[in-house]
């Protein structure tokens, strides 16, 4: 059987221009709420949310019960300005290009008072031809956000189906692209913000521009061959020269005469005594760097430069003589996956930043996991997540962000197919990234879950709802992705029946949503166990920067807000009389007996599913981190500082 490794590498991973000439745009921004006079000082990249709160406009949601008091925000639109100068040498460039990385989610994008364009998607960079609107000198550039919860109510209005909307009282998250948990989830509030998320930039090209190369590579006889496949836009007819350098030597060389438009380049080399990128623990992680130049005659138009490793990958499902496996293999070896589902940093990601999640990377090692699986109602991680998981051999299983059911029209589909194609070929090039899966517990919550009569989804409905699904995560996606291995969803079987227990991966919520003691996870290993938990809360010191310290006490108000599953505190209670620990009376020592018994639970759960290897092949944790300070499953909290039962993890894992 042939192996592949293959990557799309874009604009994003670090193009090094000597002829393109960038010109950031992200200061000087100021915002309003639409209909108003008063124009405040903005930070981009940013959202309205942190806006407001830099302006002492509105409070901290994540203190006390602000995040309801602040629910309004999501109804209103917002208008962000810039003012930018252009000078005359960024001009005379054949063609000049403005580009927003991330803009969330509706928005009308004006320069100069003349309209650009919308947007509907917060996960795709939108970008407009502007040298003829362009003016030398002093230019106005305003972004205006659409209320993302009205725009969702009139799509749904169009579409004429409920679908199912579990965390959103609104219903309209399913046809809104953007991120799930924004409209609450059952480890965190709603906050439902907009904002330019992304930085912004105008840059100026002349002759030809790279947009994107994909490399894919194969073992041969020889070594490792690669084939670089460039996409680029000339602006001009003319004769171009294709440079490829590996670990800065140059190794291929290609002339191409092109007509304006797009077009595209193919090179391929052939890497002698190749060294490949290991798992954490089964090797070393070396990495390559991987340049292409494109050029006209002796100038240098363009190049792209990216970092990369050489593996091959495979999630493996055949049948057996239990039912039907599911693991992964690296390099040929078959790799038992030992780590946690991460979630977004925070409710307000421009203020996390690139660090938070770098942290989660950190913890990842120190807990001795060697895989992540990045939840799909969140975001498409920053690029420094995916390098710092390269560089740790930290394997990565990516959601595509599809946690909600989907619509099928026409123009859902496109959106959320260029979108998944822009990602896939922004996370590819990173060898760190084994598997592709279409969404979160959409299958099995359809199959499950009674949604048919929770949403009076009967007939011809019903059908459609379900033949949309089917078609949109076993077709549409799978086209999107290939090469690459992917799986339509997580979890393919069901928890609660023995067949679950014998193929696919498997989120096993019979502790915690089934109110089964700690003693079933013993009776219920998977072949792969993508999702398992129980909650505990942080240390009450942490409480106590975010809650009134009058109302900071057991069975309070505020305390119970914080508390977002619907199962509230019941099940923690109930394993705390299990395992014999009486129920505290005080706040800190409730927080810390949830936190052993939460560690208990997780020990019993490791422990099973480490001694059935190889029957099972796989256990991540739900979930490593905290989106805001409350209660969760998580083994850090909201600072990253982490838990008993990361303690806990990390003794298991090293067994």
């Amino acid at each position: 059987m042939r192996t592949y490794l293959s990557a799309w590498l874009s604009l994003a991973m670090g193009m090094v221009n000597a002829q393109a000439v960038d010109q950031d745009l992200n200061t000087g921004w100021s915002f309003r709420q639409v209909g108003t006079d008063h124009w405040h000082p903005a930070t981009v990249p940013g959202v309205v949310h942190t806006d407001l709160m830099a302006n002492d406009l509105i409070t901290d949601p994540y203190m006390d019960l602000n995040a309801d008091s602040v629910q309004w925000i999501e109804e209103k639109d917002w208008e962000y300005r810039t003012m930018f100068t252009t000078s005359e040498t960024l001009l005379v460039h054949d063609h000049i290009l403005l580009e927003f990385k991330g803009l969330d989610t509706f928005a009308s994008i004006y320069l100069n008072d003349s309209l650009l364009g919308t947007t509907d998607n917060m996960f795709r960079t939108w970008s407009w031809s502007v040298k003829a609107a362009l003016q030398a000198g002093k230019n106005t550039l305003r972004v205006v956000f659409h209320s993302p919860v009205r725009r969702g109510r009139e799509l749904k209005e169009a579409f004429g189906i409920t679908l199912p909307h579990d965390s959103d009282p609104t219903g309209v998250s399913p046809f809104v692209r953007k991120a799930a948990y924004h409209f609450g989830w059952d480890f965190c509030p709603r906050s439902v913000t907009c904002g330019i998320w992304q930085p912004v930039v105008l840059r100026a090209t002349d002759g030809a521009s790279i947009n994107s190369v994909r490399i894919t590579g194969d073992t041969a006889s020889q070594g490792y061959a690669l084939q670089v496949q460039a996409r680029f836009e000339a602006w001009k007819e003319g004769r171009f020269t294709f440079r490829l350098l590996v670990n800065g030597e140059p190794v291929a060389e290609r002339d191409q005469f092109v007509k304006p438009g797009s077009s595209t380049i193919v090179l391929a080399h052939t890497i002698i005594d190749p060294q490949f990128w290991w798992p954490r623990g089964l090797g070393e992680q070396p990495l390559y760097t991987v340049r292409l130049e494109l050029l006209q005659g002796d100038r240098l138009m363009d190049s792209w430069s990216g970092v990369t490793g050489l593996r091959t990958a495979a999630l493996v499902q055949e049948k057996d003589s239990i039912g039907r496996s599911f693991h992964f293999t690296v390099n040929g070896g078959v790799v038992f996956a030992k780590g946690a589902n991460i979630v977004p940093p925070d409710m307000f990601l421009p203020r996390a930043g690139n660090e938070a999640w770098v942290m989660l990377v950190r913890r990842a090692q120190e807990a001795g996991m060697n895989m992540l699986r990045v939840w799909a109602g969140g975001v498409y991680p920053p690029e420094a997540f995916f390098h710092a998981c390269d560089t740790a051999g930290i394997m990565v299983w990516q959601d595509l962000m599809f946690a909600n059911m989907i619509p099928g029209d026409t123009n859902f589909i496109a959106n959320a197919c260029a979108e998944v194609v822009e990602n896939v070929e922004r996370i590819a090039i990173h060898p760190c990234v084994v598997l592709f899966c279409g969404n979160n517990e959409l299958e099995v919550a359809w199959h499950n879950w009674g949604w048919q009569e929770r949403y009076a989804l009967h007939g011809a409905e019903m059908l459609r709802v379900e033949q949309d699904m089917l078609r949109f995560f076993g077709a549409d996606l799978p086209a999107s992705v290939r090469p690459w291995s992917y799986t339509p969803t997580s979890p393919l079987s069901n928890w609660g029946n023995d067949e679950g227990l014998r193929s696919g991966d498997l989120h096993y919520w019979g502790v915690w949503h089934g109110d089964s003691t700690f003693s079933s996870f013993a009776r219920n290993v998977g072949r792969f166990v993508s999702e398992f938990g129980f909650q505990s809360y942080p240390d009450s010191a942490l409480l106590a920067q975010y809650i009134d310290p009058t109302k900071l006490r057991l069975g309070s108000a505020a305390l119970a807000f914080r508390q977002r599953s619907y199962k509230g505190d019941a099940p923690i209670r109930a394993a705390m009389q299990a395992a014999g620990i009486a129920e505290p009376t005080g706040l800190e020592e409730w927080c810390l007996r949830t936190q052993e018994v939460q560690a208990l639970g997780l020990e019993m759960a490791l422990n099973a599913h480490l001694a059935a290897a190889p029957r099972c092949m796989g256990t991540l944790v739900w979930q490593l981190n905290d989106i805001w300070p409350g209660p969760s499953w998580s083994l850090i909290d909201h600072t990253g500082r982490p838990k008993a039962a990361f303690h806990t993890v990390r003794e298991a894992f090293a067994k």
